[in-house]
């Protein structure tokens, strides 16, 4: 009863950091994009993780780990419904991580294409996947 208590908690804990996470990539100031002005310096602009400019401009990473985030939480309510088999587990955290590696892969491009919003929310995905581990092993 403890083990499947522990893994109940563990996936909803693993559950709100994927609303929290999602609630992160609505906001229009995750993805930046910076436009050359000719003059050196460049114009900033912030989406959402989900808008398609980010993506039509090459910064391919925001919409695919806005993507990820939303199969996570989707595969997080199934392992909590269904008590989570094995598979469906260990795709769950193959899928954060893979999650994870491509949130921070704006920083290709530069420190100034990732900020305190991609920060918070390549956070919660490592936290999301801590949860996800520790509900593994339990």
């Amino acid at each position: 009863m403890k083990r499947t208590m522990n893994f109940k908690i563990g996936t909803i804990a693993a559950m709100v950091l994927g609303v929290f996470a999602i609630v992160l990539e609505t906001l229009p100031g995750g993805a930046v994009l910076i436009f050359s002005d000719g003059s050196g310096s460049g114009i900033v602009s912030t989406y959402s993780y989900f808008s398609l400019t980010p993506f039509g401009y090459a910064n391919f990473a925001p919409l695919i780990t806005g993507i990820m985030t939303i199969a996570l939480l989707v595969m997080a309510v199934v392992s909590f419904i269904k008590a989570g088999g094995k598979r469906l587990r260990t795709a769950t955290i193959v899928v954060n991580a893979i999650a994870v590696l491509v949130s921070i892969s704006p920083l290709i491009y530069g420190i100034h294409y990732y900020n305190i919003i991609s920060v918070a929310i390549t956070t919660l995905l490592v936290l999301m996947l801590g949860m996800v581990v520790l509900a593994k092993n339990e």
